[in-house]
């Protein structure tokens, strides 16, 4: 690279003009840096010697001004070089940047950015925005994603009062000051952000409830958390803060088998707490052992739609709180001298409530099986008069069975017979304990029998019957089984409620023959 000798400026080697100064180049240009330095000297020399002669000759001279004009406008052109452009472009670029984002920074923090963007967080349901967007004032209030759901389905489900929320932010946003907490939210003004811009925010107005219970220990829960717990009976609890929206508030007691409980769904208001009514239903109840006999029991377990609760009413009859809605079930298990019962479960229905151990369903099977074999034994103690046929008779019974069946075959008055079934009623299997002090048992049926009764000689027709008849069992304890102990008319029975046994291969018994035949 090479430099003019006239001006110092940069030229190709092989140039025979200068490009900065337009000097012809007899010589050549300098080969070396130094020749700018060179030139610098002695252009600071020649300047000091001839500067007072130039303003003279240029006051007189117009093509000295001219000349004078073209060498400054030669200087100023050599002064531009490529550094002081880079630098003049780029603080003219830094301007431009600075001006944008002030301009973008102004509008994100204004009023109108701020209520839509909160507006649209509602409107589409976005609980992190949301969150985002608003503060509070109070420490124990915690503004997460969770918990603003409330406030998103409560100005979605009723836009009316989304409507006056937005009328409220707008009016305090033009600057008047409009009944700061009273509504759920407040827009206000919070100091400067970045130094520049007016920050604002949209407040959070906190919300309490007052929680009415009946029941001590019983747990408030609103969402997962448990916030509070009654400490006596008839409790009034202040629970809170929570954001504006909705809430559901749920009551829960664990009475040591199952839960108890019952929830709201409620709206909160910064101006006073909201009354939410969560007695629970249950009521104590007391279960009879009296009327039975069952109070001569050392224990009956009660259980509780299908659960153990410990309970054992022998001891304590009085037991809550209960359900006596219908949806709760009981059931009991006690010690009998025949072996252990668990009855069938039961709607809890009422506050005092008789119960009957003699319905299960396993102890229901073995005293129809009992009866069936009765009705079969009867056939032939009555044609044969012959008293071991009958095993399923009390003693007393027996005796006046084959009493009669005796008189019969000694006067010729013959019996013909067929025990073909029965219906059970299944909802009068009652078991108590008699004031003789045994265990009895009765049960209402339908018996289905063919038999005639004539004397000997005379032509026999069968008649079919249909007897409504209650069978009355007792318990021997020394045989260690029941035994039929005497016969009735059945009370009013349900047809649904009817469980038949049917004999699929009846045996007919006649006295006239003596014998069995098929």
């Amino acid at each position: 690279m090479a430099y003019c000798i006239n001006c110092g400026g940069e030229i190709a080697p092989d140039a025979r003009f200068c490009k900065h100064c337009g000097k012809a180049l007899e010589h050549g240009g300098q080969p070396n840096e130094n020749t700018g330095n060179t030139y610098q000297r002695q252009n600071e020399e020649q300047e000091q010697n001839v500067t007072p002669s130039l303003e003279v000759e240029q006051h007189n001279d117009p093509q000295v001004e001219q000349a004078s004009n073209e060498t400054n406008g030669n200087q100023n052109r050599k002064k531009m070089n490529k550094k002081s452009k880079i630098i003049l472009f780029s603080t003219a670029a830094l301007i431009i940047l600075l001006i944008g984002v002030y301009a973008v920074g102004n509008t994100m923090t204004s009023p109108k950015h701020v209520l839509d963007e909160f507006q649209s967080a509602i409107e589409e349901e976005d609980a992190g925005k949301l969150a985002s967007l608003l503060t509070t004032d109070d420490d124990e209030l915690e503004i997460t994603e969770e918990s603003v759901k409330g406030m998103i389905a409560l100005y979605n489900a009723k836009q009316n009062e989304f409507k006056v929320v937005l009328n409220h932010l707008e009016y305090q946003a033009d600057g008047e000051v409009d009944q700061l907490g009273t509504y759920a939210l407040d827009f206000q003004k919070d100091g400067k952000k970045f130094l520049l811009f007016d920050d604002y925010e949209i407040t959070v107005n906190p919300v309490y409830f007052e929680v009415a219970t009946n029941y001590k220990d019983t747990k408030i829960i609103v969402g997962d958390e448990v916030v509070a717990t009654a400490d006596k009976d008839n409790a009034q609890l202040e629970i809170g803060p929570f954001l504006p929206g909705e809430h559901t508030i749920r009551a829960t007691l664990y009475a040591g088998f199952f839960n108890l409980e019952r929830e709201e769904t409620t709206v909160g208001d910064p101006n006073f707490p909201a009354y939410v009514d969560l007695y629970l239903d249950g009521d104590m109840v007391t279960f009879d052992l009296g009327m039975k006999g069952y109070d001569e029991l050392s224990s009956i377990n009660l259980f509780v739609n299908g659960v153990d609760t410990g309970v054992d009413i022998a001891k304590q009859d009085q037991v809550g709180p209960l359900l006596i809605d219908g949806s709760m079930n009981v059931s009991f298990e006690a010690e009998l001298p025949w072996g252990t019962v668990r009855t069938n479960d039961q709607p809890l229905t009422e506050r005092y409530m008789e119960f009957n151990l003699g319905d299960s369903d396993e102890f229901k099977q073995q005293i129809q099986d009992i009866l069936v074999t009765y009705n079969e034994e009867f056939g032939e103690v009555y044609s044969t008069a012959n008293p071991d046929a009958l095993t399923t008779a009390i003693p007393d019974l027996k005796d006046r069975i084959v009493e009669e069946a005796a008189y019969n075959l000694e006067n010729d008055i013959m019996y013909d017979g067929a025990f073909h079934g029965m219906d059970f009623y299944q909802d009068s299997f009652t078991l108590e304990k008699s004031y003789e002090g045994f265990w009895e048992l009765t049960v209402d049926t339908i018996t289905y029998y063919e038999e005639a009764i004539y004397e000997k000689g005379t032509d026999a027709e069968l008649e079919q019957v249909e007897d409504e008849t209650r069978y009355v069992l007792a318990y021997d304890q020394q045989q260690e089984t029941w035994a039929v102990r005497g016969i009735d008319y059945a009370g009013s029975m349900e047809e649904d409620r009817m469980e038949r046994v049917t004999v699929e291969e009846p045996v007919f018994h006649t006295s006239d023959k003596g014998k069995e035949k098929e």
